[in-house]
């Protein structure tokens, strides 16, 4: 049974961890484990850098709790990858990023086709965009639209009503249809809390649209089967300094 611990970059309300969990929970099948883990701190959104920078110290925390908890992988429940680099130099088993996961996919499944990403406003428009510039990937994309509304609030403490959802998926269909238009033959959904809606925006514009979690879920998988570490981890040295157990016996964590 393969244990893959799922980071949000945020403090999640019960209703949002379950909602994130139901979703992994059946990506992953009864054979393998997954744990929707709960930061001990930091932003209720990450809006900007700043809240990024503030979220990856607690998910850095929580990704080291869990490979010590043994757990095989660790995802970045995130279209920011936050803090991806730093656990990478940190742990020694698998960290992938939702975003880079979900690209990879979209690459793979149709290498002719130019990609174009839904992020859900602009500030996360600019903030994925330049972890695309990170990853050496602008190239590949044809455009990065905008939704223009959020799916999570942590004041809605079950989600969206029915007219919010309603028109959330209309905004949604816009934001692709404006993908397509911009030569996208493939769409990367710009947030990992975008889960329900997957298919009908698929169904709706007739061309393939990439969760980027559910990606994020199989390379995991695939990294623990076959050991691949090489490339997801920096070689730590000798007797090298884990300050995350210094900030979290300072925090009382």
């Amino acid at each position: 049974m393969k244990k893959i611990a799922i980071i949000p970059p945020i403090p999640l309300i019960p209703y949002e961890q379950n909602r994130r969990l139901e979703r992994y929970q059946s990506l992953a099948g009864t054979k393998d484990f997954v744990d929707i883990r709960q930061l001990k701190g930091g932003p209720l959104l990450t809006d900007n850098e700043y809240d990024l920078f503030w979220a990856s110290v607690y998910m850095i925390l929580e990704a080291e709790a869990a490979e010590r908890e043994g757990f095989d992988a660790v995802i970045i429940d995130c279209t920011a990858d936050t803090g991806i680099v730093e656990m990478r130099q940190s742990l020694s088993i698998p960290v992938v990023g939702a975003l880079e996961a979900g690209i990879e996919e979209a690459c793979k499944r149709n290498p002719e086709e130019k990609v174009s990403i839904l992020a859900l406003d602009k500030d996360w428009k600019r903030m994925i965009t330049s972890k695309l510039i990170d990853y050496n990937l602008l190239d590949s994309i044809s455009s990065v639209e905008c939704v223009g509304l959020h799916v999570y609030s942590p004041e809605k403490e079950k989600g969206l009503d029915q007219t919010e959802s309603w028109r959330f998926f209309q905004n949604l269909c816009r934001a692709g249809e404006a993908a397509a238009a911009a030569g996208a033959g493939v769409i990367v959904l710009g947030s990992t809390t975008v889960i329900a809606e997957r298919e009908k925006l698929e169904n709706h514009l007739g061309i393939c649209v990439v969760d980027p979690g559910a990606s994020a879920l199989r390379k995991a998988k695939v990294l623990i089967e076959k050991k691949c570490l090489k490339e997801y981890f920096t070689l730590k040295k000798e007797n090298k300094i884990r300050y995350g157990d210094v900030i979290r016996k300072n925090l009382g964590l």
